[in-house]
């Protein structure tokens, strides 16, 4: 059965004419990289793309119980500039939008969740309704409203008044509630979520028949947050051996809560131009059992009095509607890196300061803080290997490969339900599975990371390779999404998302996609992209096995691919394995190679057998060039699953790939994988690592202007010249030369 699946898919992925047809969507990307004044700053919904890490600000979850109904929603509608079609689709709406609709008799469904769960669910659209108390308090706040993920488009109305749409599956998203919000008062949030299904368009990521399930509605979850109208919105960290770089930005909001446009605002002191203290402070972290799931970074911290390091800078408030960046760079000699083995993170603390006393007592000289984890960790390609270097260190990673989703069977283990929200607890159980095999890597499915996968592998110990869902993409499909900017929007929201993840540590662009020029031209516009934002990942994707020399890995920074050898393809997983590698390796001398896939099926208690066949051949193969060893080039050996997984293919129902039985049990597979696999990962609340233990020595320096850069370094370079023109007078005037000459 799946060898006729995979042939078909093949031959699918190959022809354009099985590509739906049809004109593509006109529905544009809703982030924009916009320039203040030389300043390139990610902008979304008329705000700079925020944080969505826990912060210790005023905050309502919404998750929970949400009202929902099932709706047949015109795609057409769904898919058309908003320009256009936002009339009509408040007309289709039939009122669901508006607070007086009655919505009584409609289902309750979790959020975060799924309207369709496995195993019969379809895809298709759902209207969700929430009702929520706003304190009266946030009058004149920047209350945002954030979005986890929303599958697949979701358009958003805040008490009748549409506050706008967001295009993706798998990435957050952010609107301000602004004058649309009532506080003090009963609030209704309504969203118009479209699931498109697999298949039936070619201009939506993915677009196509996949094996993993289509979960859709508010997948993520929901939540508003409040601040001052100029706070913090990001503080990114780009981490080095021996410093450390963090840009602070600052925004003044242009909406406030409850407050029309053009009011007053209340609460804001009038902050525009106003000189105040950007307050830096770095802390050691300690991971422990007791803290492991604690969202809140606070909670990491032993004795926030007692920090590494202390830096004050001078800053001007943004105008409102504008804001500005400011960079602070440090030296951090000594400091513990970050790697799966020791998984050392940091704690950093932002504040904005007000420099004379708020006029009202109660507030202080604290307008707004922000609070990050981060780890120090320097990620590179040596070529010569060429090989992975992780804080200059040649790496060989074993993964596995994770999908986000929490499976129920009944007692003759036949699946009855699943959903896409997994409990910390689950995830944590998840990655302890991984631990117990000795993986070290784990490629957390073919879309972007839950962000409590992330968070618990850089507390644990584990490398990520995270992507966006590229996905069996076609010539066509290429030309169609890449086009409407929505893999370049998936990418930048992704990474922005996880920029201070040290764990992450690779960024894939397609799996098992097809197209030489078009794919070679979408890689080369998201590798730029990558570097643009981000810069301390490796970029790649997972392309097909079958064809080793794939040249569109050119613009890449590693070859990855799957690899079936003896499986799907080929007679003899061992000698075409290793002939694969070898054609891959000629082809792409100066990359590493990552194997992101490899696995067999283990359906029946005779395929459990032959699926170990398959690890012991192939991974023996992978291991003898293994790239942390001389003359080696395989940076990766990823086994496809940890887990078996729900799928939507007819006939299957659940992919057994997993090393791991339903009831919790290795199979021989992965029984033989925890003895082969090594790797020492997994262990970080066990080690309860302190940074702090070892203080490294810091310089307290905030990184210089550019007039100020440029005078020290004409300092630096006059002070060199005059040096050794001092030291060549002294060997003169002492005969420097003719003692040279007899030494």
């Amino acid at each position: 059965m799946r060898h006729a699946l995979l042939v078909l898919g093949l031959v699918a992925a190959t022809l354009v004419g099985c590509v739906p047809a049809g004109d593509a969507g006109t529905l544009a990307p809703t982030l924009a990289m916009v320039d203040f004044g030389g300043l390139e700053v990610a902008m979304q919904n008329g705000a700079p793309v925020p944080t969505f890490d826990w912060q210790p600000r005023p905050r309502l979850d919404l998750g929970g119980p949400w009202r929902v109904e099932r709706a047949a929603l015109d795609p057409e509608l769904t898919m058309t500039d908003r320009d256009t079609s936002l009339a009509a689709i408040e007309d289709e709406a039939g009122e669901r939008h508006l607070p007086a609709f009655d919505d009584g008799a409609w289902e309750s469904v979790a959020v975060p969740g799924a309207v369709n769960p496995p195993p019969d669910g379809e895809e298709g659209g759902a209207w969700y309704r929430r009702d929520l108390d706003v304190p009266r308090a946030w009058v004149g706040r920047s209350v945002t409203i954030r979005f986890g993920s929303a599958n697949y488009v979701a358009d958003v109305w805040l008490n009748g008044t549409w506050l706008g749409y967001h295009e993706g599956g798998a990435t957050p998203f952010a609107f301000q509630a602004g004058e649309a919000l009532l506080p003090g008062r009963s609030n209704l949030l309504a969203v118009r979520v479209h699931t498109i299904p697999r298949g039936t368009r070619s201009d939506v990521v993915p677009w196509g028949t996949a094996d993993w399930w289509n979960y859709g509605g508010l997948t993520g979850p929901v939540w508003l947050e409040a601040a001052p109208p100029v706070h913090v919105a990001r503080a990114d960290v780009v981490p080095h051996l021996d410093a450390v770089e963090v840009e602070v930005l600052l925004s003044h909001a242009s909406q406030l809560g409850g407050i029309p446009a053009q009011a007053p605002a209340e609460g804001d002191d009038g902050a525009e131009g106003v000189p105040a203290t950007l307050r830096a402070t770095i802390h050691a972290a300690t991971v422990d059992p007791g803290n492991l799931l604690d969202p809140d970074p606070r909670g990491l911290v032993t004795d926030v009095d007692d920090p590494l390091l202390v830096v004050d800078t001078e800053v001007t408030l943004p105008a409102t509607g504008d804001v500005t960046s400011t960079t602070l760079a440090w030296q951090f000699g000594d400091a513990d890196t970050w790697s799966p083995a020791v998984p050392s993170l940091y704690v950093l603390r932002v504040q904005l300061l007000r420099n004379e006393p708020s006029p009202d007592p109660r507030e202080g000289r604290v307008r707004d803080e922000l609070w990050t984890t981060f780890g120090i960790r320097h990620l590179a390609v040596d070529p010569a290997g060429p090989s992975v270097l992780l804080n200059g260190e040649r790496s060989f990673f074993r993964g596995v490969g994770l999908h986000a989703e929490a499976l129920t069977f009944d007692p003759e283990a036949g699946l009855v339900g699943g959903t896409p929200a997994q409990r910390p607890e689950e995830i944590l159980a998840d990655l302890r599975d991984a631990a117990a095999v000795g993986a070290d890597l784990l490629r957390t499915g073919h879309q972007p990371a839950d962000p409590l996968v992330l968070l618990l592998a850089d507390r644990l110990g584990f490398a990520v390779w995270e992507e966006i869902p590229l996905y069996h993409t076609t010539p066509l499909v290429f030309e169609r999404s890449m086009g409407r900017g929505i893999p370049q929007q998936m990418l930048r929201e992704m990474a922005l998302r996880d920029m201070n993840r040290p764990s992450v540590l690779f960024h894939g662009f397609a799996n098992e996609s097809t197209g030489d020029e078009e794919r070679t031209d979408a890689m080369a516009e998201l590798h730029d992209i990558d570097r643009a934002i981000d810069g301390t990942r490796l970029t790649g994707q997972a392309a097909y096995g079958w064809r080793p020399d794939d040249a569109t890995h050119a613009p890449l920074d590693v070859a990855g691919m799957t690899s079936y050898h003896g499986v799907f393809y080929g007679d003899d997983a061992a000698a075409d394995t290793r002939r694969a590698l070898l054609e891959a390796h000629e082809a792409h001398p100066d990359k590493p190679i990552l194997v992101l896939e490899f696995g067999r099926w283990a359906d029946v208690p005779a395929d459990e057998q032959m699926q170990r066949r398959i690890f012991e051949e192939t991974y023996g193969v992978l291991e003898a060039y293994r790239g942390d060893e001389v003359g080696g080039f395989v940076a990766a050996a990823t086994w496809w699953a940890l887990h078996d997984f729900a799928t939507p293919l007819a006939g299957i129902g659940v992919e057994q790939f997993g090393l791991y039985r339903p009831d919790g049990t290795l199979r021989p597979a992965g029984e033989l994988v925890t003895e082969t696999f090594v790797a020492p990962a997994g262990r970080g609340d066990a080690l309860a690592l302190d940074p702090g233990l070892v203080r490294p020595r810091v310089r307290p320096e905030p990184l210089l202007d550019d007039w100020a850069l440029l005078a020290f370094v004409g300092y630096g370079l006059g002070l060199s010249i005059g040096a050794l023109g001092l030291l060549l007078f002294v060997l003169t005037r002492r005969g420097g030369r003719a003692t040279a000459r007899a030494r």
